[in-house]
């Protein structure tokens, strides 16, 4: 645990003690404000906050599906929660499963067409008005700073905690900007 700073001045309202505290209060506030947000949005698809997260997760993985356990480390929720979400899903027809080739107890899940032409109309809906409004150079320095703040969090916490990196796009303006790049980068060997 950190040692208390001796200097008063440390708390004032622009110290650096207090501008973390605004920025904690702000992330938590803003979060409350897109999940509510996105949460009205993906009502006009008749998709709750939480079926709409297991959309967004499916929208990238692998063909065989990602596993249901690997959803609930996703979503930070418990893997009988997460059973109850995609049986939804693919009832709905949004979702596919079918059984591990390795291991046959193994659940995978992925995005049906019909659930990727759903996810796209929400994304849409939902980012239209937020594109409008804050420009891709203002959302990449954003999401450059979070995923620093993320790393910084985890590393002091001494353990990985579940959910996933924020998605980085690639730097094209030089060779250096390759997947395994960035995660070198990250983990400091380049």
């Amino acid at each position: 645990m950190a040692a208390i700073p001796p200097n008063p001045n440390h708390f004032e309202s622009k110290g650096p003690a207090t501008q973390w505290g605004d920025l904690a209060e702000r992330i938590v506030v803003c979060a409350r404000l897109l999940r509510d947000d996105l949460g009205q949005r993906a009502g006009r698809w008749d998709l709750s906050e939480p079926e709409f997260s297991v959309l967004w997760i499916c929208r990238e993985t692998p063909p065989e599906g990602i596993g249901q356990n690997e959803l609930a480390d996703s979503l930070a929720i418990s893997a009988s929660a997460v059973s109850g979400l995609v049986e939804r899903l693919r009832r709905r027809g949004l979702l596919e499963g079918r059984r591990g080739q390795s291991d046959r107890r193994r659940q995978l899940w992925r995005l049906t067409p019909a659930g990727r032409n759903q996810l796209y109309q929400v994304l849409a809906d939902w980012t239209g008005r937020l594109r409008a409004e804050f420009s891709a150079v203002a959302l990449d320095e954003l999401l450059a700073g979070l995923n620093q703040l993320d790393d910084t969090i985890r590393g002091r916490a001494g353990s990985r905690r579940p959910g996933r990196r924020l998605r980085e796009k690639p730097d094209f303006r030089t060779a250096s900007g390759s997947k395994a790049t960035s995660e070198a980068k990250r983990e400091g060997a380049v």
